[in-house]
């Protein structure tokens, strides 16, 4: 497809993902064991035969980019096929940061090239589409703009776009994040434009003075006002991997089929190298191992117990350990005799001896994240330390490199950050 041109957005604000954003983009963040969330968009657009992608991203890129690579994993090697890491740049008066996602494509316009078309989707998404079927009918309707929809709970509709479409698909009425919900159709930011009329919309947002330069409120709201736009409903599983609570919840869809979320079915890619398991062994269990319920990676050993628990490369779990209703990401070492329940412990984090973590069947909020978390599970940030005995309550979040000493103990829902976190913490 060399006349569609796609743009991934997977930059943005930080403060929904607590800790697990303070050393890496949001679209970098480990999923699922051996994934990073930007995985199944990229994967999408592999398996919709677009190969002319860019990533653009401005928060801590560098994890992304040494990720996306040459962007072999996703068959973006070769002629005609490219990937791009699209962050801000130095200009001669002053570096040109993003403004917001319509500045960001506005300010790479040039990469759409002689395109046709424009795939915009947003880069912490989890859901698996081929896109071109969403081509197919953007292209037999004649539409300006053609806008993926879910049917989803009112109490999400506030969260995101919220559509209202006609007999005929065609989208008549959208506002962003209402206060009450003009329908059940929100948008999951899969946006097909013809490229002379995004173009043309970029350019009046360009020169308003009073634009936010938002795609979702300078753009698409005026498209549908004034334009054609027709409207898809998709009815597969799709989870928004925006905050801890959403992060945990997609985590936990993936150990429930019901769910929807058949990772083993989806064709998904990544880079092994980059994701962690490109040369280990498989994973081990040991002889007083017990696993129940749970996905482990290669290169993790299970020595104690784990219970509806993902586990990612290279983790250990020590005998006497008890581990449950957690995500343990890459080089995570849980100590003998520990209790791990609720927690999302993020890469290289060591949990000595008889130390507890989290808490099971609490739903609380974190006193600093407050509604980004509030289901109750325990994150800990990368490459933190937990000494011996210690007791980190439900809800908590402790920051990245952070050493706990022994015995100690913090109450449910404590937000425990470091020195060098504090000014970067102050942007919340």
């Amino acid at each position: 497809m060399r006349k569609v041109a796609a743009f991934v957005l997977a930059g943005g604000r930080v403060k929904e993902m607590g800790v697990l954003t303070y050393r890496r983009a949001k679209a970098a963040v480990p999923i699922a064991g051996t994934y990073r969330i930007i995985d199944f968009v990229m994967s999408n657009l592999a398996i919709s035969g677009i190969d002319r992608v860019g990533v653009v991203s401005q928060y801590r890129p560098s994890s992304l980019m040494d990720h996306i690579g040459s962007g072999e994993p996703w068959g973006l090697v070769g002629r005609g096929r490219q990937v791009r890491m699209l962050s801000p740049y130095q200009a001669e008066q002053a570096v040109d940061w993003y403004r917001g996602t319509a500045d960001a494509v506005f300010q790479n316009r040039g990469f759409l090239q002689d395109a046709e078309q424009v795939l915009i989707v947003s880069g912490d998404h989890v859901y698996h589409m081929d896109y071109s079927t969403v081509l197919r009918r953007h292209e037999e309707s004649g539409a300006d703009l053609t806008m993926v929809f879910k049917a989803l709970p009112a109490s999400w509709c506030t969260r995101f776009g919220n559509g209202r479409m006609d007999e005929s698909g065609r989208v008549v009425d959208y506002v962003e994040k209402p206060d009450k919900p003009i329908s059940d159709l929100c948008s999951l930011t899969i946006y097909l434009f013809k490229r002379e009329v995004l173009e043309d919309y970029l350019r009046r947002v360009y020169w308003t003075d009073q634009a936010e330069y938002q795609l979702y409120r300078d753009v698409i709201p005026q498209v549908v006002r004034q334009g054609h736009v027709r409207g898809i409903v998709f009815d597969g599983y799709w989870a928004y991997a925006r905050t801890v609570d959403d992060y945990y919840r997609a985590s936990m869809d993936l150990l429930d089929p019901a769910t929807g979320f058949r990772l083993d079915e989806w064709e998904v890619y990544t880079n092994p190298e980059q994701s962690g398991f490109g040369d280990v062994p498989p994973a081990q269990v040991g002889s007083g191992g017990n696993v129940d319920d749970s996905r482990l990676s290669p290169g993790c050993r299970i020595f104690g117990t784990v219970r509806r628990s993902i586990v990612s490369p290279g983790a250990v779990v020590e005998e006497g350990a008890v581990v449950t209703d957690s995500v343990l990401l890459h080089g995570v070492r849980i100590e003998r005799d520990c209790v791990i329940e609720k927690a999302i412990i993020d890469k290289h984090v060591r949990v000595s001896r008889g130390s507890r973590v989290g808490r099971a069947g609490v739903e609380l909020a974190n006193s600093k994240a407050g509604e980004c978390h509030s289901c109750g599970v325990t994150v800990l940030g990368r490459e933190s330390k937990i000494e011996a005995n210690s007791t980190i309550g439900a809800g908590c979040q402790v920051a990245p490199g952070l050493l706990l000493g022994p015995d100690t103990t913090m109450a449910d829902g404590e937000y425990h950050e470091s020195e060098g976190e504090k000014e970067w913490s102050e942007h919340w």
